[in-house]
């Protein structure tokens, strides 16, 4: 079979290098079969040669072990097919981190390649996809400032409590949380990218990452006003990053409501075959052409429809996709055509499912007891600090906020605080010092201290417990995750 019109090959390995995963397209193009393949090196399912003519073949495995930035550029190489022909492709091996960021094994990514002229004209073609990506993110970035900003305008104006500011409250919240998704997205390509995200799987019932999925793109469903219909059963379970997996399914939704009139239906449906979960988001909306489906899971290239509709980063559908080979599956797209919906459908491996869930899912978060406590903001953004220990004042807590950390130490010598929210990129002493002082102090044998910081990578959060911060919530944090805290402290 001709492998000229197949997608992207994915073969995910294990630790040692041995095949673990192999989509469809890897197997037309390797000429070899996932289950011939299945705990095979990768060498042997995928041999590779540099397009130089060299007749060494090149082990992507120890291309992943010896890079130093985890990073996973494309190589154009020669792919000796099971048949004894030649083919040339472009492809790109990502490590997996384990949360100690050990190698847990690799994604392999690899598509039909071409010509090198054609390859200099690919390049061409993503240098200006990159260029046209940088400026929909600042139109992106852009474009929530100007209701916040009116929206505050209206409070200074009405100056009261009533209906006109409750609205203008409302559409600050919509608009931070859309920007929030927009970093959020920005960080995880990055770390995809980046071999750097480290999955921390356990049993999860799919029910719940559908409704964690849910939360997130509420705003952008309700302001459309889809009928949605959820048909996932409740005792359906999975191994997985509910977290990441939640964030996939998110985007899923986000695509499917972007490209849908107002009111129309959303289903998101699952089902288990075999050893495999089957979830599928259908639409009503423009559907995808068909010589659109190949690509519409590519950086730069994932916009279906030739509309100058920016609502988002265009780098979503490709997130999806990255997110979903970590977990060592695969996601797909079919369309009808032009006007009839579409279909994206993520398959996934059930994983060891055996056992109870982990304790962190069995215990719930603690219920508020009344008690209160003696916490300390430290941020050098004077209108973080002070807007945060306002929130905290109010939910009843004697709080003070200091822009530093020097500040933070001696106001800690004065007010040996239970709590302390720390950013980490301050001034004269950063929170990564703070803290390691805090901890040589008496009083800060007994204090909570949580990293408040822009900076989320797993690497980050590794640094903070290590400089002895027991919690690390990334900007802007929501309220509930700092009543979550408080909530465990005050029952210890």
């Amino acid at each position: 079979m001709s492998p000229a019109s197949t997608g992207d090959g994915v073969i995910v390995t294990d630790s040692s290098g041995r095949v673990t995963f192999m989509n469809a397209a890897a197997e037309e193009l390797t000429g070899r079969s996932a289950h011939d393949a299945l705990d095979h090196p990768l060498s042997e399912v995928f041999p590779i040669a540099s397009p130089a003519g060299d007749t060494e073949t090149l082990d992507p495995v120890a291309r992943v072990r010896s890079a130093t930035n985890g990073a996973a550029p494309v190589h154009h190489s020669i792919l000796l097919r099971a048949d004894g022909s030649r083919l040339l492709i472009d492809e790109s091996a990502a490590a997996i981190r384990r949360s100690d960021a050990g190698l847990d094994g690799i994604v392999m990514t690899f598509r039909r390649g071409g010509t090198a002229e054609t390859a200099r004209a690919s390049e061409a073609r993503n240098a200006e996809g990159r260029e046209d990506f940088f400026a929909i993110l600042a139109h992106e970035l852009r474009n929530p400032l100007a209701p916040i900003r009116n929206a505050l305008q209206i409070m200074q104006v009405v100056q009261d409590s009533g209906a006109t500011t409750a609205a203008a409250r409302v559409i600050i919240e919509r608009q931070l949380k859309h920007l929030t998704r927009l970093i959020d997205d920005l960080l995880d390509m990055a770390q995809v990218t980046q071999g750097k995200l480290a999955l921390r799987k356990s049993r999860t019932p799919l029910s719940e990452v559908v409704q964690h999925a849910l939360a997130i793109a509420r705003p952008q469903l309700e302001s459309k006003q889809h009928r949605l219909q959820i048909d996932v059963p409740k005792d359906l379970c999975l191994c997985a990053d509910e977290t990441h997996l939640a964030q996939a399914l998110a985007n899923l939704l986000h695509n499917a409501s972007k490209y849908s009139a107002m009111g129309s239906s959303i289903r998101v449906s699952a089902r288990a075959e075999q050893e495999e979960i089957i979830m599928q988001v259908n639409d009503e909306g423009v559907g995808i052409d068909a010589e659109k489906l190949e690509s519409v899971f590519d950086v730069y290239g994932n916009e279906h429809t030739d509309e100058h509709t920016h609502d988002g980063l265009g780098i979503g559908l490709s997130l999806v996709k990255r997110i979903v080979a970590l977990h060592g599956g695969k996601v797909t797209a079919v369309s009808a055509g032009r006007g009839l919906g579409s279909q994206f459908t993520v398959t996934l491996p059930q994983g060891d499912i055996r056992g109870a869930p982990d304790a962190e899912r069995r215990t719930s978060t603690a219920a508020a007891t009344g008690r209160h406590l003696r916490i300390i903001v430290a941020d050098d953004n004077r209108d973080a600090a002070h807007t945060l220990a306002m929130l905290l004042t109010l939910e009843g807590h004697e709080v003070r906020a200091v822009h530093d950390g020097i500040e933070a130490l001696a106001m800690g010598d004065e007010f040996a605080p239970r709590l302390m929210f720390l950013d980490i990129g301050m001034p004269l002493l950063d929170g990564y010092e703070t803290a390691r002082q805090i901890r040589a102090r008496e009083w800060g044998a007994h204090t909570h201290l949580v990293a408040l910081t822009g900076w989320g990578q797993e690497e980050d959060r590794r640094k903070a417990l290590a400089a002895g911060f027991q919690d690390h919530l990334v900007k802007p944090a929501e309220l509930d995750a700092m009543k979550a805290i408080i909530d465990r402290i005050v029952d210890d």
